[in-house]
């Protein structure tokens, strides 16, 4: 359970929590993503209060890592990859893109999966945490990939700016439809219906591509079933 603890703590600091603000700010100063950094040490010691003091690993057989100690590593490391990635875009030139911001996602997992307690396993039956992580990716993960892909096609996006906020209901709306018992789960269409009546009613309230629209529900409905799988 501690793993999936872990992964929730990184997608709320990397996605939920993380602005538009802080994201500008870690590019322009180093206090920037130290304060970005400390929100993992702070939302990751919450979710994993009752295993701070555990032993989560034992380093060449005599140093001792317990759960804080683990966080705080984790802290560390997460500050450092942020800030390796800030100075390869501004220095090295390299190209913020879709690829880019994957590899870092996997970087930060792949911290995650080093640290986490192994002989706790990965399994868990806390259901709360998966469909949380779950509807993370549903709204606000999605949001940055729609980001990016159209960034990396078009040169440009609205998916940040025009219906921003609608999309994610949309998609969390659509998600929560599929965990509905037998055919109540294709109550999602009707989801799609009213947005296409709001659009036409309001034609600049929810100024989108198809990218959003196509990407945005496809992985709506991919992480909805996925849930629920889990939820049932």
């Amino acid at each position: 359970m501690i793993l999936w603890r872990l992964i929730l703590a990184h997608l709320l600091i990397d996605f939920t929590f993380q602005t538009n603000y802080i994201a500008e700010w870690k590019k322009r100063n180093v206090w920037g993503a130290a304060l970005h950094s400390a929100l993992f040490l702070v939302v990751g010691s919450i979710l994993c209060w009752g295993y701070l003091t555990d032993i989560w690993m034992i380093v060449g057989g005599q140093f001792i890592i317990q759960g804080w100690m683990a966080i705080l590593l984790l802290t560390m490391l997460h500050f450092f990859e942020d800030e390796w990635r800030v100075w390869t875009i501004q220095k090295l030139n390299s190209p913020d893109s879709f690829v880019f911001f994957i590899w870092d996602q996997v970087i930060h997992i792949v911290l995650i999966l080093v640290f986490f307690p192994a002989q706790f396993g990965i399994k868990t039956d806390e259901t709360w945490v998966i469909l949380a992580i779950l509807f993370i990716l549903t709204t606000h993960f999605t949001t940055i990939v729609i980001y990016y892909i159209e960034k990396d096609s078009f040169g440009h996006t609205t998916v940040l700016t025009h219906g921003k906020y609608y999309f994610m209901v949309e998609r969390l709306l659509v998600a929560v439809c599929l965990l509905l018992p037998g055919y109540w789960a294709l109550s999602f269409l009707g989801i799609w219906l009213i947005r296409t009546l709001i659009s036409r009613i309001w034609k600049t309230l929810l100024v989108t591509s198809w990218t959003n629209i196509m990407v945005g529900n496809a992985l709506a409905i991919v992480f909805g079933f996925l849930a629920r799988l889990i939820y049932y």
